[in-house]
């Protein structure tokens, strides 16, 4: 038995679905252990009431031929029809004081709001993922709190639950003050396609329906983080301890992989336009996932499933260089040191892999700014990380020669071979 992840609640609703095979859609679920999905997802589960979500995406969506309600009392597993969930995969707040503005005095505290989640099918007869599509969004909200009062429960739950709905939609209401009032700012009529539920309808809606049978999954295998880069988050190298990922037991490892992974994962599906399965920490192969529907709850232990080709992504370090400086202005450039494995999986551990290709890279970016400017180092590198995923990723399907002489680490007869390769196993076509 797999490591379990735990309780999914589902509401159902209807929803349009872009495919000759009809599938069922199960709904909105969480990825988290049984019994603690409100303490796991406090905002979230009172957001989804608030705004009514099922029957926001029922009435937006409804009457499609293609998708069948799950849970309905007419259709079964046994009938080998495929499911597909939206599920809420993580929901994090980081409070970080930073001081005070020099131009005014004011005080700075930052507020950092993360929510994931996926698109996932997965059959319903053997309970495999079949694919799964990750979305990732931090949202930074600059409030006036002083030190003492820079913490996540000083701020109203409204105030919380609104900067949420501004990601899964993607507004900008959420401002302090915020009242019980507050959701009538978000409808359907005002989805935005750089929000979250939108960007999610629109996989769905164009999401092509596989089966268990000869699908060969291919996904991001491993996420590993270097010695020397994790002394560095925790606070042992040139810089302080990463806000978002450090708390007093230590380092959490698990998020951080998660969030590279499904970056890694995103832009992959993207650029090669085939599904690669997020990455997943944890042992074994099994997500155990409870699903409860208007008429009827089930357990539904969802499994791993097992890949045909891998990516790995690495981890390497970190580096900040000041690059000039005058009175009243100063220039850094931030890079990060990562690098990525292709191959054949063998098995579940690390080293079960015949590796293909093997590309390190270093990605930089600059910034000149005031030196009254607050700058927050682990958000430039963050960014950074972010752009290297996605040039990567971009530069398998056209090398930029630019991008190649900066930051790959091989040469490019090398990384073109190693391109060739990847492209060629996962099946590409142009």
């Amino acid at each position: 038995m797999g490591k379990y992840f735990g309780t999914l609640l589902l509401i159902l609703s209807n929803y349009f679905f872009a495919n000759s095979d009809p599938v069922i859609w199960s709904g909105i679920g969480y990825f988290v252990d049984s019994g603690k999905t409100s303490s796991t997802y406090p905002n979230l589960t009172s957001l989804e009431k608030d705004l009514n979500l099922a029957r926001l995406i029922s009435d937006k969506f409804s009457g499609n031929e293609n998708i069948i309600i799950g849970g309905s009392g007419n259709i079964s597993s046994d009938e080998g029809f495929n499911s597909v969930l939206l599920a809420i995969t993580s929901e994090k707040i980081f409070s970080n004081y930073r001081g005070k503005n020099p131009l005014d005095d004011s005080h700075l505290c930052y507020r950092t709001y993360l929510l994931g989640s996926q698109v996932v099918l997965y059959s319903l007869n053997d309970k495999k993922i079949l694919k799964a599509f990750p979305s990732t969004t931090k949202k930074t909200f600059i409030d006036g709190d002083d030190k003492q009062a820079c913490k996540n429960s000083t701020v109203s739950l409204n105030l919380h639950k609104a900067r949420f709905a501004d990601i899964l939609w993607g507004s900008d209401f959420a401002k302090i003050g915020v009242g019980s009032n507050f959701t009538s700012n978000y409808n359907s009529e005002n989805l935005e396609t750089s929000g979250m539920l939108q960007e999610q309808m629109e996989k769905i809606l164009t999401l092509k329906n596989v089966f268990a049978k000869g699908n060969q999954p291919i996904g991001v295998r491993q996420v590993s983080v270097s010695e020397y880069a994790n002394n560095q988050l925790t606070g042992k190298g040139d810089f302080s301890p990463h806000q978002d990922y450090i708390s007093e037991s230590g380092l959490n490892l698990k998020e951080l992989k998660e969030w590279l992974g499904a970056e890694f994962s995103k832009w992959l599906t993207q650029d090669l336009k085939i599904s690669i399965v997020p990455f997943y920490e944890g042992e074994g192969l099994t997500l155990n996932i409870g699903t409860t529907f208007s008429n009827s709850a089930e357990a539904l232990n969802l499994k791993k499933p097992e890949l045909s080709y891998g990516f790995d992504y690495v981890l390497r370090g970190f580096r900040k260089v000041d690059v000039g400086e005058t009175q009243t202005q100063k220039g850094s450039v931030w890079s990060v040191y990562s690098g990525i494995k292709f191959g054949v999986v063998l098995g579940e551990e690390p080293e079960d892999i015949k590796t293909l290709a093997t590309i390190p890279f270093t990605q930089s970016t600059a910034e000149q700014y005031n030196k009254t400017d607050i700058i927050n180092d682990w958000d430039n590198f963050d960014e950074t990380a972010q752009v290297g995923i996605r040039e990567i990723s971009q530069n398998l399907i056209k090398q930029n020669k630019n991008w190649m002489k900066e930051s790959s680490e091989i040469s490019s007869k090398e990384f073109r071979n190693f391109a060739k390769t990847i492209l060629s196993k996962v099946g590409y076509e142009k």
